[in-house]
Protein backbone atom coordinates (compact mmCIF):
# COMPACT_ATOMS: atom_id res chain seq x y z
CA UNK A 1 0.00 0.00 0.00
CA UNK A 2 1.25 3.43 -0.84
CA UNK A 3 0.47 6.24 1.56
CA UNK A 4 -1.92 8.86 0.29
CA UNK A 5 -0.57 12.39 -0.17
CA UNK A 6 -1.47 14.90 2.54
CA UNK A 7 -4.62 16.88 1.92
CA UNK A 8 -4.21 20.49 0.92
CA UNK A 9 -5.86 23.24 2.94
CA UNK A 10 -8.58 23.57 0.29
CA UNK A 11 -9.36 19.88 0.51
CA UNK A 12 -9.58 20.06 4.31
CA UNK A 13 -12.17 22.81 4.09
CA UNK A 14 -9.97 25.40 5.81
CA UNK A 15 -10.40 29.03 4.91
CA UNK A 16 -7.63 30.99 3.25
CA UNK A 17 -6.80 34.41 4.62
CA UNK A 18 -8.07 37.32 2.58
CA UNK A 19 -6.94 40.78 3.62
CA UNK A 20 -9.28 42.77 1.37
CA UNK A 21 -11.98 43.35 4.02
CA UNK A 22 -9.64 44.71 6.74
CA UNK A 23 -7.82 46.89 4.20
CA UNK A 24 -11.12 48.27 2.87
CA UNK A 25 -12.52 48.90 6.36
CA UNK A 26 -9.37 50.71 7.49
CA UNK A 27 -9.37 52.77 4.27
CA UNK A 28 -13.00 53.81 4.88
CA UNK A 29 -12.17 54.59 8.50
CA UNK A 30 -9.19 56.74 7.55
CA UNK A 31 -11.28 58.60 4.97
CA UNK A 32 -14.05 59.30 7.49
CA UNK A 33 -11.53 60.48 10.08
CA UNK A 34 -9.80 62.79 7.61
CA UNK A 35 -13.04 64.38 6.41
CA UNK A 36 -14.79 64.77 9.75
CA UNK A 37 -13.96 65.84 13.25
CA UNK A 38 -12.85 62.85 15.31
CA UNK A 39 -14.73 63.64 18.51
CA UNK A 40 -18.07 64.76 17.13
CA UNK A 41 -21.23 62.88 16.24
CA UNK A 42 -19.13 61.16 13.54
CA UNK A 43 -17.84 58.91 16.32
CA UNK A 44 -21.16 57.07 15.95
CA UNK A 45 -19.99 56.14 12.45
CA UNK A 46 -16.26 55.57 12.84
CA UNK A 47 -16.21 53.67 16.14
CA UNK A 48 -18.17 50.62 14.83
CA UNK A 49 -16.07 50.65 11.65
CA UNK A 50 -12.94 50.67 13.81
CA UNK A 51 -14.18 47.73 15.89
CA UNK A 52 -15.12 45.74 12.76
CA UNK A 53 -11.78 46.51 11.10
CA UNK A 54 -9.73 45.46 14.14
CA UNK A 55 -11.83 42.31 14.58
CA UNK A 56 -11.48 41.32 10.93
CA UNK A 57 -7.74 41.99 11.03
CA UNK A 58 -7.36 39.77 14.10
CA UNK A 59 -9.34 37.02 12.38
CA UNK A 60 -7.23 37.31 9.22
CA UNK A 61 -4.02 37.11 11.27
CA UNK A 62 -5.34 33.92 12.81
CA UNK A 63 -6.03 32.47 9.36
CA UNK A 64 -2.64 33.64 8.10
CA UNK A 65 -0.82 31.83 10.90
CA UNK A 66 -2.90 28.70 10.38
CA UNK A 67 -2.07 28.67 6.68
CA UNK A 68 1.63 28.84 7.63
CA UNK A 69 2.16 32.28 6.10
CA UNK A 70 1.36 30.99 2.61
CA UNK A 71 0.11 34.22 1.03
CA UNK A 72 0.45 35.41 -2.51
CA UNK A 73 2.13 38.71 -3.38
CA UNK A 74 -1.17 40.60 -3.61
CA UNK A 75 -2.24 39.41 -0.17
CA UNK A 76 1.04 40.67 1.29
CA UNK A 77 0.41 44.07 -0.32
CA UNK A 78 -3.06 44.11 1.29
CA UNK A 79 -1.52 43.20 4.67
CA UNK A 80 0.82 46.20 4.41
CA UNK A 81 -1.96 48.53 3.21
CA UNK A 82 -4.26 47.42 6.03
CA UNK A 83 -1.63 48.07 8.67
CA UNK A 84 -0.61 51.44 7.22
CA UNK A 85 -4.26 52.50 7.22
CA UNK A 86 -4.60 51.27 10.81
CA UNK A 87 -1.57 53.32 11.84
CA UNK A 88 -2.98 56.38 10.05
CA UNK A 89 -6.39 55.94 11.71
CA UNK A 90 -4.88 55.58 15.16
CA UNK A 91 -2.74 58.67 14.59
CA UNK A 92 -5.83 60.66 13.59
CA UNK A 93 -7.83 59.40 16.57
CA UNK A 94 -4.99 60.25 18.97
CA UNK A 95 -4.45 63.65 17.32
CA UNK A 96 -0.81 63.03 16.38
CA UNK A 97 -0.59 64.61 12.90
CA UNK A 98 -1.64 68.24 12.56
CA UNK A 99 -4.64 68.80 10.32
Amino acid sequence: MTPSPPLSSAAKGEQKPGWFLPAALFAVLTTVLRLADVWSWWAILWSPIFVLAVGSAAYEWRLTVRSRWALGPMEWVLVVVAHLALASSLALILGLPPR
